[in-house]
């Protein structure tokens, strides 16, 4: 019999006297301004495997009637997990910004916003967060040479001993296997097919940098 596999990719002072009353006001406030940053035409959110495109950054500065701002810094400033804010980007003209490439694919979990640091003329302000969601990539080496099934990868970016669930579907999701990558990020195992097509998946353990990602495979005995 012959088997063959099917993958599918799975937040003023008030001072009164006897004969007089001095009042003290707020300092004047510079002119409102709201700062947007987005990614991949306009969204806040991204997800995709470790180095694929996930889109371009684009974001602004305007003033309280949605006037573009040209006066001031704006910073493009980036939080890793675990980490603060960091500036990795400023322009001194934040009226429109092309970010180029930068942050355009998943390169880990991150967050970004923009913030405008204001002048004399105009109040400071942050944009709101964009989140990139990063998941594993890998390398797909499952094969059925001479009717014998595996599923073998290597992990992208290479993580070495890293566990590896792996689950066969019998009703319910069981546990099949626990994998540990070798030094290189790869990983095999055997698995057996039926005429229906037996079900299987993988689930790759997440990480700071890199959330838990599943694929699934289907072997078929015919």
């Amino acid at each position: 019999m012959r088997t063959k596999l099917g993958v599918v990719v799975a937040s003023l002072a008030l001072t009164v006297g006897t004969t007089a009353i001095l009042t003290a006001g707020p300092a004047e406030a510079g002119t409102v301004t709201q700062a947007t940053l987005t990614i991949n035409n306009g969204h806040h959110k991204a997800k995709g495997q470790y180095g694929n495109f996930i889109g371009f950054m684009v974001g602004g500065v305007t003033d309280g009637a949605g006037n573009p701002v040209d006066e001031g810094r704006a910073d493009l400033q980036r939080k890793q997990p675990g980490k603060g804010w960091k500036t990795v980007m400023s322009f001194v003209d934040p009226t429109t910004l092309t970010i180029a490439d930068y942050g355009s694919k998943a390169k880990g979990n991150v967050r970004y916003r923009l913030h405008y640091l204001g002048d004399a003329t105009y109040a400071p302000t942050y944009s709101d967060v964009v989140t990139v969601t990063t998941l594993w990539n890998f390398k797909d080496t499952s094969a059925c040479p001479n009717g014998h099934c595996h599923i073998s990868g290597k992990l992208i970016p290479k993580a070495r001993h890293h566990r590896i669930l792996v689950q066969v579907k019998h009703g319910s999701w069981k546990r099949y296997r626990v994998l540990h990558t070798s030094v290189k990020g790869s990983y095999k195992v055997g698995v057996t097919g039926s005429r229906n097509g037996t079900k299987y998946r993988i689930i790759i353990a997440g990480t700071k940098s890199i959330v838990a990602t599943s694929k699934r495979y289907r072997v078929i005995r015919y």
